[in-house]
């Protein structure tokens, strides 16, 4: 693949493969927030007649998408790659080591040779005469980040896929069944794949065949040569980590809203030869509970931050998950009974015995092993423990296994080990290696090409392979996660701890300890820019007019796929001033009794904790788990409540309850903080916030404590502005881009007007002359003005000022400062769907402040996804048909003549005189070339390949391992013993196979007797015995002979639904259209009307 440019007035980009070529061009945006280009598939010999010139010296080994930063578009490429895996002929796994990144919209970036900053190289004489600072490539930390040695790609397989899954003959790169949680570019290329799913099949071939759409994951890739006897065999591990919930340690823990874990990994060990394919696959991912951990230098805390309750449906939608992909789960936990992860043991036991919906020892198998306790004394050899506890869960699940000649799929796998410890690294990678490691002796002696309880096993150079491939896999998700190599690799290769690998591990750990303090921030934000995650960053817009039209019409049609419903809120607000006394809150929460049940709670507390430097500067949690339990108890007087998300900032905290019946429709839940005091380096002034989708209608609040004082209206209006920009959610989300909003908390606006003269307003009876003092009330101006808060609504104020009190009575401040009565604590909302129903102060005399409540009815929607699909692609369906010329970018008749020349035409001599258009680069992979030699003997287990994979050709067998050595590992004769409780009957190879017996180790032949060619050496194949049958087949086994998956025809299409036509709409109502917003209409017989400001 070539990347061109053509120069002008507009300026194109095009991506040229060996047929066909996408042609790029930059699209001023209307609205100026959205980036926007075109995209067009045309023939490569359309190029011929349009003046393009060479962007890159370098060949193009992949598109992997489109990307916005800094105001401009970049297209990304791949530029280095290096072979470093093929599990099966036909597949093969690239390792990126080059990135780079092309302007579509300015030629700024071209032909520019950078430093290793991403800054621009300038020549000596130029640099003196430029004047200009020079600026670093918006790209370069991207570039860094996929450059990194930890991301992967296949130019002929779907990478994201498990062998078992896609079959040995099928080498596909349709993006029809791609898995999307494993595809690391899927924010560059979410435009691209939709622009690709529009088009016809035809196209769609076209786009998947010439490589246009690169998958990249991220994980490991391996493939090692060797032997099991006579017969050669290639060991490959392919391990893809998901991005759902991707980042470094201490920024991602635990489960998200979505049912995705902190660094899940699907990891596949594959062994291949001439006669057979073997594969086992096993998961591993952070304990699914709601919990983080401080970046503490010792002892860093595990806080669990949601209820049972409020987990549980998110955990048991993430084991239904897996269950639906690889069967019944056995979980395997490694944290320890002591210290801070005996609390996330017995959560974890929890959710399983609380489960309703799960199966425990059915569907899911919990074992739990305390690893450190375990090899505390006898080492890590002892963790071998734990595999009497597995082995039954290892035979029923089985393998996957192939017969490579007859081409028959002889047995798949059943189910999954999901391992995890506290980061999911060192000791998950040992057990994982571990069941591995039994699975496959296990197929191996299946399948006779190893006796029973082999000897020595730990010498053959097999195992050893398998070592190592574990022990580089433990390294590589260490490396991703924590930035250091995993701690106990020493062991997991040798077999054996040595002092060097303790003192190695104790380096590691004091690494990581730095990079968790003082890099991972900067990391977790070019993960974040990767993903599509900061502030302010949008996808790149494809210019489409058909996909306007549809957005249009399914505007127009959204009663079809949407449901509206109508929700309770209750909103408060209460400065507590360090308030620690249990007291009854229900005058606040339950204002009216049992008449108002809300649906949804959000309480914004102020001053937890006492405003003194000491307290500032070390929070005391405690005072916010007092108030959560406070409040907890008595909203469940009346109704079952749920707490969903609780979040603090120094003295700063909101609470967000739900119904226990409506937990569900609940998703996507965030919280984020801004600082505002001291310039926004203290935690005592400023905002907290929440954000969560409730069906399809999102929802933000703000618990705000602005500057105090009478005359510090542009200090607040400052730490407005500040909370404003600064507080941002996942997805580059911001407090504008919600459907309802809300800002509730200590304010701090005063009222103008002299002590006195407030003083005797307020001490007339029946409040008759409130709105005198809200006439001086700097909010009010404020947001008449619009200085603040533009757009939001206040109900009608009709309850006295809520600050200042003598502590605890309903007496205005008598002290000395005599501060005016001021309605400081106040709650506004904006939002189309919202609806005040009461807005008032509760009469609790607990601090200075009084606290107030606020009523709303909101209306929500509830989006069919799959009806809104089926319709789009109606939609798109009946716009092509009736608009045909302007059905897409892709000109037919010019790719079926490209596609008949392509068959047809012999293609001609290559001439020095033709253009660069017609020459197609072809570069030597990365990897070096290496022929299958004779290892040596003992081969050194931390010895590397560091080969391209070569065919599987016959030649000299490897060296028999020699007499046994005391520093061997303990566990390898036990791992095929067979347990008492389940009777397994080892499968037959098929009949009339030759397979290589193997009664004693091979020995080493002379060297004169090792012939150089594999044609002049013999090898006497010897049939097996023949098998006795048994009256049962093996777990995983089935008698009957099953063909690969992949190898079955493709399923028709469903019809899509039916969508009514012009002429049977036109019978019916018009669409609904929303009603002129109703005055703030009574529902409780006891508030009045509120009349918004």
């Amino acid at each position: 693949m070539q990347i061109l440019v053509q120069q002008g007035p507009e300026r194109v980009i095009a991506l040229a493969s060996e047929s066909f070529a996408l042609l790029l061009k930059y699209v001023p945006p209307k609205d100026k927030t959205h980036p926007v280009c075109t995209i067009e598939m045309v023939p490569k010999s359309y190029l011929k007649k349009q003046k393009f010139e060479k962007l890159s010296k370098l060949e193009i080994h992949g598109f992997i998408g489109l990307i916005e930063l800094e105001g401009s578009i970049f297209i990304g490429t791949i530029t280095g790659k290096s072979e470093v895996a093929s599990p099966i002929p036909g597949e093969t796994v690239n390792k990126i080591y080059g990135v780079d990144f092309f302007c579509l919209d300015s030629n700024r970036w071209d032909f520019v040779e950078f430093d290793s900053n991403g800054f621009p190289i300038i020549p000596e004489e130029e640099y003196a005469s430029s004047s200009n600072q020079q600026q670093q490539h918006p790209c370069h930390d991207l570039k860094k980040l996929l450059s990194n040695g930890s991301f992967y790609y296949s130019s002929d397989f779907d990478l994201t896929s498990l062998l078992q899954s896609r079959g040995l003959n099928q080498h596909s790169l349709s993006f029809d069944n791609y898995q999307e949680e494993y595809m690391w570019n899927s924010f560059l290329m979410q435009e691209i794949i939709t622009f690709r799913n529009h088009l016809d099949d035809k196209a769609k071939q076209i786009m998947d065949d010439e490589g246009f759409l690169t998958t990249v994951i991220r994980g490991f890739a391996e493939t090692f040569p060797s032997y099991i006897g006579r017969m050669p065999v290639n060991l490959t591990m392919i391990s893809k980590q998901s991005w759902k919930r991707a980042g470094t340690r201490f920024n991602v823990r635990g489960i998200d809203d979505e049912a995705n874990v902190a660094n899940f990994c699907e990891t596949e060990f594959i062994m291949y030869s001439e006669e057979y394919c073997f594969a086992v696959t096993e998961i591993r991912g952070s304990v699914p509970v709601f919990w983080e951990q401080d970046t503490a230098l010792i002892n860093p805390k595990v806080t669990i931050t949601r209820s049972v309750e409020a987990t549980q449906s998110t955990f048991d939608e993430h084991f239904k998950r897996l269950i639906q992909k690889y069967g019944p789960v056995h979980v395997v936990n490694l944290l320890s009974t002591k210290s801070s992860e005996i609390e996330l043991t017995r959560r974890y036991r929890e959710h399983f015995e609380r489960s309703k919906s799960l199966k425990l020892n059915s569907e899911i198998f919990l074992t739990e092993f305390d690893f450190h306790k375990e090899t505390k004394e006898e080492g890590f050899a002892a963790a071998s423990k734990i595999m009497p506890t597995l082995e039954r869960s290892i035979l029923e699940n089985g393998y996957f296994s192939y017969d490579v000649k007859e081409k028959k799929q002889l047995s798949e796998q059943n189910g999954v080990f999901r391992t995890n410890c506290l980061d999911c690294l060192d000791r998950t990678n040992l057990i994982q290696q571990f069941i591995s490691r039994y699975t496959f002796i296990l197929f191996l002696e299946d399948f006779q090409l190893i006796k029973p309880k082999l000897p020595l096993i730990e010498e053959y150079d097999w195992y050893q392979k398998h070592n190592n491939i574990w022990a580089d896999h433990g390294d590589a998700v260490s490396q991703i996660y924590t930035g250091t190599n995993a701690l106990k690799s020493s062991f997991s290769r040798k077999g054996k701890m040595s002092f060097a690998g303790a003192l190695s591990d104790a380096t590691k750990s004091v690494s990581r300890m730095y990079i968790n303090n003082f890099m991972d921030k900067n990391k977790q934000m070019n993960i974040d820019a990767l993903l599509g995650r900061l502030p302010h960053q949008h996808s790149v817009e494809l210019f489409d007019p058909i996909n306007d039209y549809v957005n249009e019409e399914l505007r127009k049609q959204e009663a079809q796929f949407t449901t509206t419903s109508n929700i309770k809120i209750l909103c408060g607000t209460f400065n507590v001033n360090g308030l620690t006394k249990s007291v009854d809150l229900s005058e606040w929460l339950y204002p009216i009794g049992k008449r108002y049940l809300p649906d949804i709670v959000v309480l914004g507390l102020q001053e937890v904790i006492e405003l003194n430097a000491s307290s500032i500067l070390n929070v005391d949690t405690s005072k916010s788990q007092f108030w959560k339990d406070l409040v907890h108890s008595c909203l469940n007087k009346h109704e079952n409540y749920i707490m969903l998300r609780a979040e603090q900032m120094s003295s700063l905290i909101i609470l967000f309850f739900v119904k226990a019946d409506k937990v569900g429709n609940v998703k996507r839940v965030e919280g984020s903080s801004k600082k505002t005091g001291l310039g926004g380096m203290t935690g005592n002034k400023g905002a907290v916030a929440i954000r969560f989708d409730y069906g399809s209608t999102s929802f933000c609040f703000i618990n705000a404590h602005l500057s105090a004082g009478v005359n510090n209206v542009e200090e607040r209006r400052s730490d407005y502005e500040s909370i404003t920009k600064g507080i941002s959610f996942s997805r580059s989300k911001r407090i504008d881009h919600h459907n309802s909003t809300f800002w509730l908390g200590d304010l701090n606006y005063r009222i103008e007007l002299p002590n006195e003269k407030v003083r005797s307003i307020l001490s007339l009876p029946d409040n008759a002359d409130l709105d005198k003092l809200l006439e001086h009330d700097q909010l009010t101006s404020e947001m008449a003005s619009e200085s603040v808060f533009k757009g939001f609504m206040e109900p009608s104020i009709q309850f006295r000022p809520t600050y200042k009190y003598d502590h605890g009575t309903d007496r205005y401040d008598t002290s000395e400062k005599a501060r005016i009565p001021s309605w400081t604590d106040r709650i506004l909302y904006k939002g189309e769907n919202l609806q005040p129903m009461a807005y008032s102060d509760a009469k609790l005399n607990l601090s200075d402040h009084k606290p107030v409540y606020a009523a709303y009815k909101a209306k929500v929607k509830f989006i069919d996804e799959e009806s809104k699909i089926q319709m789009t692609k109606k939609l798109y369906m009946d716009y092509k048909q009736s608009h045909p010329q302007d059905s897409g970018s892709i000109n037919s008749a010019l790719l079926d003549l490209e596609l008949v020349d392509a068959k047809e035409e012999p293609k001609p001599v290559i001439s020095t005189e033709m253009s660069l258009l017609d020459l197609d680069l072809h570069f030597e992979s990365a990897g070096v070339s290496t022929s299958r030699a004779m290892p040596p003997k003992p081969l050194s287990p931390s010895s590397r390949s560091s080969s391209s994979m070569s065919s599987l050709s016959l030649t000299s067998p490897p060296v028999g391992p020699t007499a046994r050595r005391g520093d061997t590992v303990r566990n390898g004769a036990q791992l095929t013993k067979e347990p008492e409780a389940v009777r397994r009957v080892p499968p037959p190879p098929p009949h009339k196979k030759p397979v290589i017996t193997l009664d004693s180790p091979v020995r080493t032949p002379s060297p004169s007797s090792i012939s150089t060619s594999a044609s002049d050496r013999k090898i006497t194949l010897v049939p097996p015995p023949p098998p006795s049958r048994k009256p049962n087949p093996p777990p995983g086994f089935s008698d009957v002979i099953l063909t690969p998956k992949g190898s079955t025809p493709e399923p028709v299409a469903s019809p899509p639904v039916p969508i009514d036509t012009a002429e049977s709409s036109a019978k019916k109502s018009k669409p609904h259209v929303p009603s002129k917003k109703p005055e703030l209409a009574m529902s409780l017989d006891s508030w009045k009307p509120l009349q918004p400001k």
